[in-house]
């Protein structure tokens, strides 16, 4: 299939292989971009196909979320961690999309022609299987984690509406949310 990754051996799990793929992505490297979509792709494609339960828009929210990242790369290193901003972006997206509105302030994804070095190697996965690991991932989680992630994905709901909503400090949700993310990420 594909040989493992050097890159994932140079950096821990969760937010700090986040902070290093996200220190190579701000240099240019695209093959940490590709990474970095191995790494959330799957979680983001639940998060989209979640609210716009249209393959099409779900394929097209991730895609969008990772170009968007990709354009605006330079600033990376300000984020604490990218899976609450890329989840985010991605929720942005899948809404924009599935409502037919312009997109959340990234240019079309057709605009840019090929400018974006995207793998695809979850999506090529049936949707069926998909589907399954996504659900099976999802029932492993602790029950305030996977509040979270259904709330982001299904409710369409941004973190501070979901803080609101479970009473819970913003901080604590994207904590949350991070964990949450690094346990899909495992499964």
């Amino acid at each position: 299939e594909y040989p493992p990754s050097r890159r994932k051996a140079s950096a821990p799990d969760g937010a700090a292989a986040e902070r290093q793929l996200a220190r190579w992505i701000a240099e240019g490297d695209d093959a940490a971009l590709g990474e970095l979509y191995d790494l959330l792709g799957p979680t983001l494609y639940a998060v989209a196909l979640g609210i716009s339960r249209d393959v099409r828009h779900a394929e097209a929210a991730v895609e969008e979320s990772f170009a968007e990242l990709w354009d605006k790369r330079a600033g990376l290193g300000r984020l604490p961690a990218l899976s609450p901003w890329l989840v985010e972006r991605c929720r942005a997206w899948a809404l924009a999309l599935t409502s037919g509105t312009a997109g959340p302030g990234s240019k079309p994804l057709q605009d840019r022609a090929g400018d974006i070095p995207l793998t695809r190697r979850f999506l090529r996965c049936p949707l069926s299987q998909r589907t399954s690991r996504i659900k099976s991932a999802l029932e492993r989680l602790d029950s305030r984690e996977r509040e979270v992630i259904l709330l982001a994905s299904r409710g369409g709901f941004s973190v501070a509406e979901i803080a609101r909503r479970m009473g819970e400090r913003t901080e604590a949700v994207q904590a949350l949310m991070r964990q949450g993310l690094r346990q899909l990420r495992k499964d």
